[in-house]
């Protein structure tokens, strides 16, 4: 296996566990051994991570061959009789997760092993690759003294699941279709009834950087930032694309470097971007203390 990055702690992105993780096969999916991963249900993940071996797939329908992908990964998991889970991210509807695990292109797979995260490929594997693959996860976690019989895979309490808030749950429909407009909307009303639901704000924050990159050829937009520096609404939208891309710092540094000196309308406008970002991220990002500070440091 491969290790662009090394290890990833995940401690940073331990939530209450109030949307678990765990609870059924991903939407559309007749897997057995699979969840669908969401912020809220990370700690759960991590905790299930000490009894049974997790292959997180991040991914979304966006990627070439990535639902053959999928549905190998699905048949390779089941085969093993749950001596490992498989566990997917969309890239899409979980922006802030794909972004804190400093994922760079899609699809990213990745092995959640006794609380620790470790990259494997950042490809399309052939499906002649992915039963090796699979049986030398399962020796890893023999090795590591698991239960791989499929015994020691944690039973999920049905009874345990808290229903989504209605327009919270209108919000992830709008996602799962592409109406992200609806989205945004389902959100705003949210937010019009609870102001201070940070759930909302996350997720308004994420489908509003989603909306603003639809369509967008990452490419001309970095060449147009790159030829004309003072263009602001260049760089906002290619800081927007750095924080698609889980290039977080990258992101910030090109939106505060724009406070330097900057008119009141200027510092404004980066400013509203920016608490944007920092939702996106997250406020357990441990990249978002310094960006703040910079930022108040800059503005004031």
């Amino acid at each position: 296996m491969t290790d662009p990055y090394g290890i990833i702690d995940l401690a940073a992105l331990k939530q209450p566990a109030g949307d678990p993780v765990g609870t059924g096969a991903a939407a559309g999916s007749p897997a057995a051994h699979e969840v669908a991963v969401t912020e809220q249900g990370l700690e759960q993940l991590i905790t299930d991570s000490q009894q049974i071996a997790t292959l997180m797939l991040v991914t979304s329908s966006r990627v070439p061959g990535g639902d053959d992908f999928l549905a190998a990964l699905r048949r390779g998991v089941d085969a093993q009789g749950g001596a490992l889970r498989l566990a997917i991210v969309d890239a899409d509807g979980q922006q802030r997760v794909a972004a804190a695990l400093r994922v760079q292109q899609l699809p990213t797979l990745l092995l959640l092993l006794q609380g620790q995260l470790q990259p494997i490929v950042q490809s399309v594997l052939p499906e002649s690759e992915i039963e090796p693959l699979l049986t030398q996860i399962v020796d890893l976690a023999r090795q590591q003294g698991m239960d791989v019989s499929g015994a020691g895979a944690p039973e999920q309490d049905p009874a345990a699941e808290e229903p989504l808030p209605p327009l919270i749950a209108e919000a992830y429909a709008a996602i799962e279709r592409g109406d992200l407009d609806a989205a945004v909307d389902a959100y705003r009303r949210q937010l019009q009834e609870t102001p201070a639901d940070a759930e909302a704000k996350a997720g308004l924050a994420t489908v509003s950087l989603m909306r603003r990159t639809q369509d967008i050829e990452p490419g001309a937009a970095r060449e147009a930032a790159a030829q004309r520096p003072a263009d602001l609404p260049a760089q906002l939208l290619v800081a927007d694309l750095d924080m698609l891309g889980g290039h977080v710092e990258d992101a910030f540094g090109r939106l505060l470097d724009q406070l330097r000196g900057a008119d009141a309308e200027t510092k404004d406008t980066v400013r509203t971007r920016l608490l944007e970002l920092f939702e996106v991220a997250g406020p357990a990002d441990p990249r978002v203390a310094p960006a703040r500070r910079r930022m108040a440091n800059l503005l004031f």
